[in-house]
C-alpha cells in the first residue's frame, strides 16, 4: 500500500479568534491510500509546521484515518 499527501491552504469566511469578518485562510490536508483520496483533514488555527507534520505522520504510517 502506497500512502501519500497533500497540503493544501483554502480561504474561510466568518467570524475568526482574531475577531475580524473577513476573509482567512487555514491549512487542509488531502490523505491519499494508492493513489486515491481517502480522507481530508481540516486544520482551522494549525500552522503550516503542523499541516507538514500531519503529512510526515501519514506518509511513515503512524497515523490512521479518522472514523466517524
Amino acid at each position: 500500500m502506497s500512502r501519500n499527501a497533500e497540503i493544501r491552504t483554502v480561504m474561510t469566511q466568518g467570524n475568526n479568534d482574531s475577531g475580524s469578518n473577513g476573509p482567512d485562510s487555514m491549512f487542509v490536508v488531502d490523505l491519499f491510500e494508492n493513489n486515491q483520496l481517502v480522507q481530508t483533514r481540516e486544520l482551522p488555527g494549525k500552522s503550516k509546521k503542523f499541516a507538514t507534520d500531519v503529512v510526515e505522520n501519514w506518509n511513515s504510517g503512524l497515523m490512521q484515518l479518522l472514523i466517524d
